[in-house]
């Protein structure tokens, strides 16, 4: 993919930090910059008790969505609309995304012909709106496949002619398909190639209300496989608390919802836990301001006018806390905690966080490497999260220790590093080779070989004494893959007091095994190959560079030198006659290589999944240690991914300059804005 990509206002998305599927971004307008994941309240052009600058300065909001059609239907609403904007008309200088009124003709069951699709983006053009929508063909939950089908064609339809239609506008085609993920996909694949600059996804405010959470989250991944990356993802309709982080995590970065006025007309109040009516409570369960100025007797006693106002301000400050609290869950690395949490609300819920971890490969590509400090143990979903399955993915792959005489294995809680617990096997380990014995860990979250130890998340993780059936049936499987993958004709147990100890009933099947009490009598059994001192730490660095680039191992110099932690065991230093090749990320455990190991990555024969090439236009700047903007990148493998350590290069394929990739490989060669690799060594520093 050889060009510079275009500059401008449109596509003006730009990805600050990732986690998972969710991004922070920054999404520029005509009338302002907003920060993502945002939700927009639904403002009525002409009675709403709360107005849109209050939404912005008293509860935070950045942008407001109000709703096209209605505003075309009045004239007192159409005549100011259209001679001084829609900016005018609610009276706010903010950013102002418009509906096309979609999904009024679903609820209220118009005919086709009630709204003509282009008039509907031309009259959003001509008010001024920053985001206008189009007319979309609505498919309700119930909905046979066929109906579905011809709805989507419909919509897909109706994009084409829209598109032209835009102007200056940004537009947001909507993904449409019911509760038919292929459908939903389909729908995608076409208007990712349609020049839209937000993609709602329609159809989701049923499926809310009946609690179908699950189909919602299958929609929205299936739509999400297939949506240009630079483009924000908007969950129409979607905008309870107890959903947000859930929500987040599928990949969405826009959500709207009328549910704050909606609800307080019923006197029900909006938490993170779910939603509850006033004459259920005695106490308030709530520390906003509206809760914290009044009772819930004083509530219960108010005029109905001040009381849905007051519930109101309840709703709106209960979702605006909670969005900003999914924002600094994705800023932390801990989203998917969040999300956990708030499942356990609602059975419906808990099972639609389960059908996201079934899709673990799809999170896993968007995911940065290394990102997360700790991990703690929320429940058996922990363990597929996507620090725990990526190592084990990369391990059955990439583990360069594959033949040998016996294999240790040492259960283990993963609470303390592992040479606290059983120094002297590791010491007895050290004098071997790893062809004629191995160890591993056998943890919660599956096998970890001593020579990977360090390696992000094997001891950030924090787990109980006592593990979950679940969880330990996870971690028996990825036991029998390893082991699946090793030629070994023995297994030493090293049995202990610890819940994985019972996974050894699982494998004693698979090959011989013969179970000791106490380390000395591991120690024993070992078949030692005596080599020479200190060769074991080559060993580990020999499987970490396996283990992070996929490398040949043999093609490694032998006379490396290596620098290990006296305190930790860790990797510090490889040097090679004096000169510094890579030096240990602390947090992940992975090398971080400099100019010269650079070189010799390539010389090992580096994948070109870890090599980014810069237009011409950028050599320059990034050899002077520029960080290398995604603008100027014109080749990036689409397996890399965000966090990975890469080298740079000229279009020629001469190396310039190493550092860590912040967007994945096809994030680099989507976006318009933003890093795309953190420089950490340049020809020129």
């Amino acid at each position: 993919m050889n060009r510079l990509k275009e500059d401008g206002l449109m596509n003006s998305f730009e990805i600050r930090a990732k986690d998972g599927l969710a991004r922070i971004g920054k999404f520029r307008t005509k009338h302002g910059t907003v920060t993502t994941p945002l939700l927009m309240p639904v403002v009525h052009p002409g009675k709403s008790e709360i107005r849109p600058r209050e939404l912005v300065d008293d509860f935070k909001f950045q942008m407001v969505i109000t709703n096209s059609y209605i505003i075309s239907q009045r004239e007192k609403f159409r005549s100011v609309a259209e001679s001084d904007g829609v900016h005018a008309l609610l009276d706010f200088d903010g950013p102002i995304m418009t509906d096309s009124g979609t999904f009024q003709m679903y609820f209220h069951d118009l005919p086709d012909h009630e709204i003509d699709p282009l008039q509907i983006v031309r009259f959003q053009r001509n008010i001024g709106t920053d985001i206008g929508t189009i007319l979309d063909a609505f498919s309700a939950p119930d909905a046979g496949r066929e109906q579905v089908e011809k709805d989507v064609e419909v919509s897909l339809e109706r994009a084409k002619i829209s598109v032209p239609e835009k102007g200056e506008m940004y537009l947001a085609g909507t993904v449409q398909g019911g509760i038919y993920p292929d459908l939903r996909e389909h729908s995608a694949k076409v208007l990712a190639n349609l020049d839209f600059d937000v993609h709602p996804i329609g159809g989701i405010v049923p499926l809310m209300e009946q609690y179908r959470y699950a189909d919602a989250v299958r929609a929205a991944l299936a739509a999400k496989k297939h949506l240009p990356p630079d483009r924000p993802v908007h969950l129409f309709g979607c905008g309870h608390p107890m959903f947000l982080a859930l929500a987040t995590a599928l990949g969405s970065d826009f959500f709207d919802s009328a549910s704050y006025a909606k609800f307080a007309e019923d006197d029900r109040m909006l938490l993170t836990t779910g939603t509850v009516h006033l004459h259920q409570l005695r106490e308030l369960p709530c520390d906003c301001p509206v809760c914290s100025a009044t009772t819930a007797d004083d509530l219960k006693q108010m005029k109905k006018p001040e009381r849905r106002l007051s519930i109101m301000k309840h709703n709106l400050y209960v979702t605006s806390a909670e969005m900003r609290r999914v924002r600094q869950a994705i800023l932390d690395g801990k989203l998917l905690d969040l999300a956990a949490e708030r499942a356990r609300a609602h059975p419906s819920l808990y099972e639609a966080l389960h059908i996201l971890l079934e899709n673990v490969e799809q999170i896993e590509r968007a995911h940065p490497v290394g990102t997360t400090p700790s991990i703690f143990y929320t429940g058996p979903e922990t363990v597929l999260t996507v620090p725990f399955y990526r190592f084990h993915s990369r391990l059955i792959r990439s583990y360069p220790f594959r033949k040998s005489r016996q294999l240790v294995l040492v259960p283990h809680i993963a609470d303390r590093p592992f040479a606290e617990t059983t120094p002297t096997i590791i010491e007895a380990i050290r004098e071997t080779s790893p062809d004629t014995t191995l160890l591993a860990f056998v943890t919660p979250f599956g096998i970890v070989p001593w020579e990977l130890e360090h390696i992000h998340p094997v001891q950030q993780s924090i787990f109980p004494q006592h593990i979950d059936t679940d969880t330990l049936s996870i971690a028996e499987a990825r036991v029998k893959e390893f082991i699946q993958k090793v030629d070994v004709p023995e297994i030493l147990w090293f049995d202990r007091s610890t819940p994985t100890n019972a996974l050894a009933s699982a494998i004693e099947g698979e090959i011989s095994t013969h179970h000791f009490g106490s380390a000395s009598d591991v120690i024993e059994q070992l078949a030692r190959q005596r080599r020479q001192d200190e060769q074991w730490t080559l060993s580990k660095l020999r499987a970490v560079l396996s283990y992070q680039w996929g490398l040949d191992v043999s093609k490694l110099p032998s006379d490396v030198e290596i620098e290990i932690s006296k305190g930790t065991g860790k990797i510090r230093y490889v040097r090679l006659e004096d000169d510094l090749l890579f030096t240990m990320v602390p947090m992940t455990g992975l090398l971080a290589p400099t100019l010269s190991g650079g070189a010799l990555l390539m010389k090992m024969g580096l994948p070109t999944r870890y090599v980014i090439k810069m237009h011409e236009d950028a050599v320059e700047f990034v050899r002077k240690g520029k960080s290398a903007l995604a603008k100027f990148v014109i080749d990036a493998d689409e397996e890399l991914r965000a966090g990975e350590e890469v080298i740079v290069q000229d279009p020629e394929g001469n190396l310039i300059a190493v550092g860590r990739a912040v967007l994945s490989g096809t994030e680099m060669l989507t976006f318009q804005r933003g890093v795309a690799v953190n420089i950490r060594h340049s020809m020129k520093q």
